[in-house]
């Protein structure tokens, strides 16, 4: 069993993004090739980590239980480079924000280049997955901090703050019925 960690790469993008041909564009690879990976990952572990009965390939209860590990194995690839990369340099930690990139406070934008002033040897990593994978990824130890809208269910083993509110602004005809309403 040799497992890659293109393959891993291949079947958490095929997870996140909901399909292969969405993987594949974000990974910059041929949607065949996110297949094969997917298969040959698959056929390593022996088990099915999607199930294909639709067009859009939804994970199977073992892949569920795998996409954390292969997030985190991930990460961890992405640290060891950092550290070898960064070896002499004097960036001494590494603070890993995932956020929604459709996020529009501009208080946000304020807030990281405080933080760059007040920690220059922390680096500030910012990534932008789907929003619906921010909070797992905290909880996965892949991201430090999440960005993101509020949602309705946040896990309890997480703390959250309200860190700005982005006023939301209907827009209408001046003839439209909604028009004369203020909510």
């Amino acid at each position: 069993m040799g497992i890659e960690l293109e393959q891993l790469e291949a079947f958490v993008a095929s997870a996140e993004h909901g399909s292969f041909s969405a993987a594949a564009r974000h990974l910059r690879k041929a949607q065949s090739a996110v297949s094969v990976l997917v298969s040959s990952l698959e056929d390593d572990l022996d088990v099915k980590l999607f199930s294909r009965a639709s067009r859009n390939p939804a994970l199977t209860e073992a892949g569920a239980r795998l996409l954390p590990e292969a997030r985190l194995l991930l990460a961890r690839r992405e640290h060891l480079v950092s550290v070898a990369r960064n070896f002499g340099e004097h960036v001494e930690s590494r603070l890993v924000v995932a956020m929604d990139e459709l996020f529009p406070e501009p208080a946000i934008a304020t807030v990281f280049a405080a933080f760059a002033q007040e920690f220059p040897h922390v680096e500030l990593e910012l990534k932008f997955p789907p929003s619906t994978i921010i909070a797992d990824m905290v909880l996965e130890g892949t991201a430090d901090l999440g960005v993101m809208w509020r949602a309705e269910q946040m896990p309890h083993e997480l703390g959250f703050h309200t860190i700005g509110w982005v006023p939301l602004v209907l827009v209408c005809g001046r003839d439209h019925p909604l028009e004369p309403f203020r909510f």
